[in-house]
């Protein structure tokens, strides 16, 4: 084991989770010497328990397994798009209340670069959320200041001016404007792990969408000792394999 990967390691140990998690550890170790078996098995349990819940590489293959079957998006060989419709997510407010790209922001970046590449029309944005103390967020108008950052005009984004608070909103109304508007080519971007539950949602509401993803999280990552600790990247994508699935299930 090298110096750097002992050094990140006892680092993550120090951190919140991985405190919490020697906590667990010890506590079990403390109930063994004392002869408490049953306490002793039950911090094992939680300890274990957490550990998976925050394992990066359960949570990367938990992310490949659900973008399994999304296609590579290779821009120069697309066909032109009249429209595409980026799903909600990709932005959050900053302390001043401005626009700036979350985690997920690459899904506006991939539609700002399909628009710079000549493939798609218009640039359809849209969802809202609750998130924030104020009025709820216009997340559709989020990712259009982010869009008129990265170069494109005002004149090639539309905003869904309904209120979507979820993904089936927003397919909904991307459909509702794709009869509108009369368009026969359109492209849906978003994070490629939570686009199978989007595609499904299209398909039950008649919007023939070519799936184009972004985000991608599935990637494989070599052994490294500092990954078995419980940490930030493993909770996340674990908890958004689980939000998909949920989401599926309950057809939102």
């Amino acid at each position: 084991m090298s110096g750097l990967a002992l050094e990140k390691t006892v680092g993550l140990l120090g951190m919140p989770a991985g405190l919490l998690w020697l906590f667990l550890l010890a506590s079990a170790a403390l109930c063994l010497l004392r002869r408490q078996r049953l306490p002793a098995v039950l911090f094992l349990l939680v300890a274990a328990g957490y550990a998976l819940a925050g394992n990066v590489y359960l949570g990367s293959a938990l992310m490949a397994r659900l973008e399994a079957g999304v296609p590579a998006v290779d821009v120069a060989a697309l066909a032109p798009f009249d429209a595409v419709c980026v799903l909600g997510g990709g932005s959050q407010q900053d302390p001043f209340g401005g626009a700036q790209a979350n985690l997920s922001g690459d899904r506006i970046v991939l539609a700002a670069r399909l628009w710079h590449a000549g493939k798609a029309r218009l640039l359809v944005a849209g969802g809202r959320s609750r998130d924030s103390l104020g009025s709820p967020r216009d997340l559709g108008q989020e990712t259009r200041a982010l869009w008129r950052g990265l170069g494109v005009p005002d004149s090639a984004i539309l905003v869904v001016d309904e209120p979507c608070w979820n993904t089936r909103d927003e397919i909904l109304a991307d459909r509702r404007l794709q009869l509108r508007h009369g368009w026969q080519r359109v492209g849906l971007v978003s994070s490629a792990w939570h686009l199978p539950r989007a595609l499904a949602l299209a398909r039950r509401a008649g919007l023939d969408a070519t799936p184009l993803g972004a985000d991608w999280r599935g990637r494989p990552h070599p052994f490294q000792l500092q990954l078995l600790v419980p940490q930030q990247e493993g909770f996340l994508d674990i908890q958004r394999a689980c939000w998909e699935w949920l989401g599926r299930r309950l057809g939102r």
